[in-house]
């Protein structure tokens, strides 16, 4: 088990956490760095990454993903392992070197501002309007279903410039976790509550009490990562037939 050098949070300015072990959520302080990845910034500022978001190694982000999300190895070894190659940097990195544009990040984020041209990072803060119109994208108001998923990314792609093939398997990708991670079943369809995405994407924190309840696999991952892909085919067929009838 590593311990973690980074700063504890305990001063009069700021929400006290007491003890490196602490997985009480802290919000990002003066000094920290964070990413345009609310997953990862959700595991700082709960402690299970260093809570400054700096001397980040493969070995500490697999445990992280391992004991904060419950994600397998094979998942895990993969996420970071082909996460860092995509970063092309050598020795330890920080969440904000996560923001260099067109390595891991990419444009047409659900709740992110597309990164400005010749800009060599993107915008770390999610987008408040974007997040409102991607929760609003919940047909029935109260979950987050895969459907709901798969047509926000056809809309959102849509006014986005185009992604390569890897940054849009990227993109089904971090929602088909967050699918396999928090859904819930509601009146019979499965979905992820509004209530805890609005937390998650917004204040980068996780709902209280939530543990995770299974472990989630790589196979698990890549089948909901392919339904999103088969959604999002059959809703662009869909309206291009609209438009076509038009």
């Amino acid at each position: 088990m590593f311990t973690t050098s980074s700063p504890i949070h305990d001063s009069e300015n700021d929400c006290s956490v007491v003890g490196e072990n602490s997985h009480e959520w802290c919000p990002q302080q003066p000094g920290d760095v964070r990413s345009p990845c609310p997953a990862l910034n959700t595991l700082a500022n709960h402690g299970y990454l260093p809570r400054d978001g700096k001397q980040l190694t493969p070995a500490i982000m697999i445990q992280a993903l391992q004991e904060g999300y419950g994600l397998s190895t094979p998942l895990a070894y993969l996420l970071v392992y082909g996460g860092t190659a995509l970063l092309g940097q050598a020795g330890a990195f920080g969440l904000d070197d996560l923001a260099r544009h067109n390595r891991i990040e990419h444009d047409a984020s659900l709740v992110h501002n597309d990164t400005p041209d010749r800009d060599e990072y993107a915008p770390i803060s999610p987008d408040a309007k974007l997040v409102g119109e991607f929760l609003h994208r919940a047909e029935d108001g109260q979950i987050m279903t895969v459907e709901d998923v798969a047509r926000a990314r056809v809309e959102r792609e849509s006014q986005c410039p185009v992604l390569n093939g890897l940054h849009a398997e990227i993109a089904r990708g971090e929602m088909a976790i967050a699918l396999g991670l928090f859904s819930q079943t509601n009146s019979d369809q499965q979905g992820i509550p509004l209530d805890m995405l609005r937390i998650w994407l917004s204040e980068e924190r996780l709902p209280d009490g939530w543990k995770p309840t299974h472990t989630q696999g790589l196979l698990q991952t890549i089948r909901a990562s392919r339904q999103i892909r088969t959604l999002m085919t059959k809703f662009k067929d869909e309206d291009a037939a609209h438009e076509e009838h038009a």
